[in-house]
């Protein structure tokens, strides 16, 4: 294993871990309040632990400031990458503190010292940064995709002066998995350590402390020129040089609490070899660093992810007292500059609007400057501005990508021409054979007045040719109808495209016809084309039929020699379609017929209506105030006065009939003889008079009260339909003298009231 410091050696740990479990249990009987806060701290991390299984750590560095009487500030500082980093940082981080034992010529953990934690120091989360990426250059541009986070951790502890003085270490799985540079860095981890010399507890020593943090984002084959200086504020002596990192940790135990199993000294990276190693960290023009300054220097030409280590060693009146290690990841990629750069073609193809497709590098601002005589000072803002130009003519545009930089900016031109527009793409065709297979032969006619017309592209049913007349086309019905476009560019690339369908023989316009509501002698027949620029001949048979129009599509015919007339139509194309139409010549005869049921009522009653007839017709009735829906075959009327309704029905060819029926309202009083109450009913079941009904035609509502002679309700009755059947409780009462009330309202509003007596015989 490599020595953690330059100027000693130390051995395999002697000490198990059992005596530093023993030593912690005399540590805590003696007092128990850490016994409490140590559980509860152990549980609390346990949790995390198993919850965190890798950082993606990307560097880090740990210093040490004495504070005097014993007491140290401890400061470490971690780097994880904020892209792919899982979990977060670690909170609280765990740093286990080591001592020197002479006897065992080891380092073991400080499990006595009561301000720690079993030799740990837990120190929580005070802060999370992301650093900015930088470049020295300010003409080269970084990718988006890189982004690194930085906590720094910072406590007190006291450090009694011990002979071997002291180890502080942070462990932390795992590095990224694309780090090139050393052997599985997924598996990985990093150590980070403050090593505390006799010398330095005597001296009440403070380490040096590195000034800047190197960029993490650096461009391959461009020179590394970065300042690794340290500061020192007890002015020490400081000599750098290149380390390889320590490793620690692993994917099992990602975040060792406290260090326990890869002890003092620790185990360095892996390098990858060849070509890697300490004195070729990144390939190239190997990392170099001046040993008294910290200026490094260096070509990376492998673009990756690769870890670095810098240590300073720090001596007083030639005597070693501390080092400070710092390892961290240098991202190396492709740094874009920036560069001017648009496309427009050598001919506007367009008019006088001109498009400018601006292909610049890695650019977010321009200007650009259209040179336009009679638009002077015209200029765009715009990443791919439109200008229309005043006249046609040759222009020469000029275009600037960060014109705001004074050594950055970069500048194009572009020339090109305007004419008036002179392409137009055309065609032409003819129909050889109109059967199946049918065969149709296609013609450029495409022109251009300026240039001349260098490419031809057919696309007819999806059968390409680049001729400029294609082969004949052959198809079947299947293949209609037929779809063409022709594509035609020019030698200036200019480009056209026309697009058509041809569908075989003109479409026609023509139906069957039928004669509604009357029959008749004669009538018009009409056949049209569908598309106004066709032609056709046509001929109708048979020829006796044909009154007037023979060759025309609206022959007049004679409907006496036949209902069915046959057509021959030959288009401009030659193609020739048959076919006929028919006459229907029945007429029209719905013999309505309407009736009213009751077709008597009195004044207040209502009748239905109905006419015979189905869903095909409409209907309307005469006069429909009375009625609840006067376009029904079925209302029903409520009039108030003798009404004769008429009622016209209507088929979907628009022929009508008409039927009318009276209702005769009889209007009658509300009162006696109109309204009758009998005296007396024998309910003997001889089938007469064994019911008492109200008897009235002018009835609307009725209440009917019958009472025996001891005041008791024996029968009551809403309905004059519901009659006394001499019964009450299931048994037939006893002859006697009743008495009743009867209340009723009549149709036409009135009100009727009587109250008197009734004879129950047998």
């Amino acid at each position: 294993m490599a020595s953690v410091f330059p100027s000693h050696q130390y051995s395999t740990p002697l000490i198990n871990q059992s005596q530093i479990l023993q030593s912690y249990i005399l540590d805590l009987i003696l007092d128990m309040k850490k016994i409490i806060r140590t559980l509860s701290v152990s549980i609390l991390l346990l949790t995390f632990v198993q919850a965190n299984y890798a950082t993606h750590i990307v560097g880090g560095e740990m210093n040490y400031r004495c504070l005097g009487g014993d007491n140290y500030e401890i400061q470490l500082t971690v780097f994880r990458d904020c892209i792919n980093g899982i979990p977060d940082f670690d909170d609280p981080a765990s740093i286990s503190v080591f001592y020197y034992d002479s006897d065992l010529d080891t380092f073991i953990l400080d499990s006595f010292n009561l301000s720690l934690n079993v030799g740990q120091l837990f120190i929580p989360v005070m802060n999370n940064d992301t650093l900015d990426p930088f470049l020295s250059n300010p003409c080269l541009v970084i990718p988006p995709d890189v982004c690194v986070n930085t906590t720094t951790y910072t406590s007190q502890l006291s450090l009694p002066f011990r002979p071997g003085g002291y180890l502080l270490a942070y462990q932390r799985c795992c590095r990224n998995e694309t780090i090139l540079n050393i052997i599985t860095p997924d598996d990985v981890g990093a150590t980070y350590t403050a090593r505390i010399t006799p010398e330095s507890l005597t001296e009440c020593n403070n380490n040096a402390v590195f000034n800047e943090w190197p960029p993490i984002y650096i461009c391959v084959n461009e020179p590394i020129d970065f300042d690794h200086s340290a500061t020192d504020i007890d002015g020490d002596s400081l000599v750098y040089r290149l380390c390889t990192p320590f490793a620690g940790a692993n994917p099992d135990n990602p975040m060792p609490q406290p260090i326990n199993e890869d002890l003092p000294p620790f185990d360095t990276v892996v390098w990858v070899s060849p070509p890697y190693s300490n004195a070729n960290i990144m390939g190239g023009d190997p990392l170099v660093i001046d040993d008294e300054t910290g200026f490094m220097t260096g070509v990376p030409n492998t673009i990756g992810q690769f870890v670095v280590g810098v240590c300073v060693d720090e001596y007083r009146d030639g005597v070693f007292l501390s080092t400070t290690r710092r390892d961290f990841q240098y991202n190396v990629g492709v740094c874009g500059s920036f560069t001017s750069s648009f496309f427009v073609p050598e001919v506007s193809c367009d008019g006088l609007e001109v498009f400018f497709d601006n292909q610049s590098q890695s650019s977010n601002d321009f200007e650009w400057f259209f040179n336009d005589p009679n638009n002077p000072g015209a200029t765009s803002s715009l990443d791919e501005p439109t200008f229309v130009y005043s006249d046609t003519g040759t222009y020469t545009v000029m275009l600037i990508a960060e014109p705001n930089s004074a050594t950055c900016a970069d500048t194009s031109f572009g020339t090109f021409s305007i004419y008036e527009p002179s392409l137009m793409a055309d065609f032409d065709y003819e129909i050889l054979a109109c059967d199946t297979p049918f065969s149709i032969s296609f013609m450029d006619m495409s022109t251009d007045t300026v240039f001349g017309i260098t490419e031809w592209e057919w696309e007819i049913n999806n059968t390409i040719s680049f001729n400029q007349n294609p082969p004949i086309f052959n198809g079947t019905t299947s293949d209609l109808p037929v779809n063409i476009s022709l594509t035609i560019v020019n030698e200036k690339g200019c480009r056209e495209i026309i697009e058509s369908e041809i569908t075989l023989g003109t479409p026609l316009g023509y139906q069957n016809q039928t004669i509604n509501c009357e029959r008749q002698e004669t009538t018009t027949l009409s056949v049209t084309t569908l598309s106004p620029t066709d032609t056709i001949d046509i001929f109708w048979e048979p020829e006796e039929a044909i009154i007037s129009g023979q060759n025309t599509g609206t022959p007049t015919v004679d409907l006496n020699i036949t209902n069915v007339f046959y057509f021959t139509v030959i288009d401009s194309d030659g193609c020739i379609f048959e076919d006929s139409i028919t006459v229907m010549n029945d007429g029209f005869d719905l013999m309505l017929n309407a009736t009213a049921d009751p077709d008597t009522i009195v004044n207040g009653a209502s009748t239905q209506l109905e006419v015979t007839g189905n869903g095909l017709f409409t209907y309307e009735w005469f006069p429909d105030g009375s009625l609840d829906n006067g376009t029904i075959f079925n209302p029903l009327a409520s009039p108030e006065e003798t009404t004769e309704y008429s009622v016209i029905a209507s088929d979907a060819n628009g022929c009508r009939d008409t039927a009318v029926i009276l209702v005769v309202v009889v209007n009658l009083e509300c009162e006696e003889p109109f309204l009758f109450m009998p005296n007396a009913f024998s309910p003997n079941g001889d089938g007469e008079n064994d019911v008492l009904y109200v008897e009235g035609n002018t009835i609307d509502e009725m209440e009917l009260a019958i009472y025996n002679r001891w005041g008791e309700k024996v029968f009551e009755s809403f309905d004059k339909s519901k009659g006394w059947d001499g019964y009450y409780n299931d048994q037939l009462l006893e002859p006697d003298v009743y008495g009743y009330y009867l209340k009723i309202l009549c149709f036409n509003g009135d009100d009727f009231f009587k109250k008197g007596n009734i004879n129950l015989i047998r």
